[in-house]
Order: C-alpha cells, then sequence, then structure tokens
C-alpha cells in the first residue's frame, strides 16, 4: 500500500512543469530511490510555494523502509513555514530519534519550542548551537529565549552581539529595542526602534515593533498616533492595552509574556493586523523622560526624526 501511494504520487509529479526536468519514469525507479525522488520534488515544491503538497510527499518519503530522517527535517521546516510548530517539533523529534545528534534537526526543534512559547526548554539547545556561531536567525532566536525567561540584560548582549556581525539588520534592531524597552532603558530603546524603521533595508513588521516600544517607554499618545497611521487602530488599542499589561508586570517574564514575545514561527499570540495602510509618518519622539520616572503619555516631539518608508506589516520579536 505505501509503495503504491508513493508510486501515485510519482506518476502525478514526475512531469509537473518546474518540480523536476529529468525525472526518472516511476517503474525506474528501485525502492530505495524513491523516497529521494519524492524528497526533490517536495523540495521543489516548496520552493515553488506549494507548503502542503510539500508535506504529503516528505510524509510519504519518510514512510521508507529502512527509514531516512532527511525527510522528517524537510517536513520539520515545512511546519515551521506553515505556523505550525507542533507538529515541527514532532518531525524534528522523529527524525532526532533516526540520527541522533543531527544539528539542524536540534536547530529545528529548538526553533519548533520557542515557537510554542517553551523558552526553558528551547533555551539549552539554542545557546549552545549559537555559540561561536554567525547564524542570525539562532542568535535571534536565542536572545528571544533569553527575553522570554527573564534574562533581558543577556537577550541584549545576544542581540548586539548579532548586530556586529549584521550591524543594519532591521529584526535585530526591533528585537533590542523592544528587550530595552522591557527593561526600563527608554532612551536607547527608542533609538534602536529608530535604527529598525529607518533602516536600508527595512521589515514592515517592525511598525508594530515601533507602537509597542512608544508605549512601553511612556509615549502613548505617539504609540496611538503612529499605530492609527500605520497599522489601524484596532490593532494598535491591542497592542496598547499589551503594553499596559506589560507595564503593570512584576518581573521581566511576566512583562515579555504580556507582549507576547515570540517567534514568526507560531500563531500566538493572534495576529493583530493584517495588511496595513500606508499613511502620514509619525516619527518617534526624539525627547523621552528620564530613565526610571514613571510612565506618562506624551505627544510626539515637535522636532521629529523623518522615516522615510512607513510600510505595511506586523511583528512581534522573532528569530
Amino acid at each position: 500500500m505505501r509503495n503504491a501511494r508513493s508510486f501515485f504520487m510519482l506518476s502525478l509529479l514526475a512531469s509537473c512543469a518546474g518540480c523536476t526536468s529529468q525525472a526518472p519514469a516511476p517503474h525506474d525507479l528501485s525502492a530505495e530511490q524513491r523516497p529521494g525522488m519524492l524528497t526533490r520534488l517536495g523540495d521543489d515544491m516548496r520552493r515553488n510555494g506549494d507548503t502542503s503538497g510539500a508535506v504529503n510527499l516528505y510524509r510519504a518519503a519518510s514512510q521508507a523502509e529502512p527509514p531516512d530522517g532527511a525527510p522528517l527535517g524537510r517536513m520539520g521546516d515545512a511546519f515551521l513555514d506553515m505556523n505550525d510548530p507542533a507538529r515541527a517539533e514532532q518531525a524534528f523529534r522523529g527524525q532526532l530519534v533516526i540520527d541522533p545528534g543531527n544539528t539542524a534537526a536540534e536547530r529545528g526543534l529548538a526553533l519548533a519550542l520557542l515557537a510554542q512559547g517553551r523558552a526553558a526548554e528551547a533555551l539549552p539547545s539554542l545557546q549552545k548551537l549559537a555559540d561561536g556561531s554567525s547564524d542570525l536567525r539562532l542568535l535571534r532566536a536565542e536572545g528571544t529565549a533569553l527575553d522570554m525567561v527573564g534574562q533581558a540584560p543577556q537577550a541584549q548582549a545576544v542581540y548586539r552581539q548579532a548586530l556586529r556581525l549584521a550591524p543594519i539588520d532591521a529584526d535585530l534592531h526591533g528585537n533590542l529595542a523592544l528587550s530595552l524597552a522591557l527593561s526600563g532603558d527608554r532612551a536607547e530603546a527608542l533609538n534602536e526602534m529608530q535604527a529598525a524603521v529607518a533602516s536600508p533595508t527595512p521589515d514592515p513588521r517592525q511598525e508594530t515593533n515601533a507602537v509597542l516600544v512608544l508605549a512601553l517607554t511612556g509615549n502613548a499618545s505617539a504609540a496611538e498616533a503612529r499605530g492609527d497611521a500605520t497599522i489601524g487602530a484596532a490593532a494598535t488599542q491591542i497592542l496598547l492595552a499589551r503594553a499596559q499589561q506589560a507595564l503593570a508586570g512584576s518581573d521581566a517574564r511576566q512583562r515579555a509574556a504580556a507582549i507576547g514575545v515570540l517567534t514568526s514561527n507560531t500563531a500566538q499570540p493572534p495576529p493583530v493586523g493584517s495588511t496595513l495602510l500606508p499613511a502620514a509618518v509619525i516619527a518617534l519622539p526624539a525627547v523621552v523622560q528620564a530613565a526610571g520616572s514613571p510612565p506618562q503619555p506624551t505627544s510626539p516631539s515637535s522636532s521629529p526624526t523623518p522615516i522615510d518608508r512607513p510600510t505595511p506589516g506586523m511583528h512581534l520579536a522573532s528569530p
């Protein structure tokens, strides 16, 4: 039955335009060759945007005898792309049963755990894998995990380390800005957020971070005005409520949880916006309150620093 299903899939896909130009005919494939062909076809489908179709092929390839861990790893990556970290976790765990110590599977498992908010479980692997690494996604994930477990200074050190490798990375500047805002370093948080939204390689999702950072640093009026202009009033009110909950948190972990410091590979917390309307830009305030003073709503600075690219999107801290 399993071989018949694989043959059926190959019969459908061997002639698929854009899938493979030199696919052997199904009857020419041995039992040992079929899993590799299914995996390659799945890779082609994933590159062409059919991630769910790719998962079906990886699943079929993973059922071969003897078992091969590679299709399970590909399946895990595809599930992360689909914002399904629970299934990604199981796929990577299956790969590690077949191939213990596979670093790609360990990395995928750590990202899947983090995407489910299980930072304490993910952190040891992330720290081991990120040690000496130049992989920006790993470093972002390590920093996010550290923030989620309440270790903001260590998280900020990781973000700064990554920024030495990629000094204009908008995501890293945005993550660092959120971490600084959560730990009470208001002036530096605004500086980093300005760097995120003004990056020459902009990430449109940073507009969501900008609203959060403004609210967390006591600039509620500016946060509301900026959010209304870029992500819409409804999404802005959700973010302002999260920021207020974070400010009321008794420790760093509670504050991070309140604003939803999770990865982009998770559907939780629910998205606060979808396509955001471009509008006039409201710059980040140039003047902030003294550190340690109680958060108070402020108006945007009368002499703002312009931001060139108001762009649509939504973002929470992500690896």
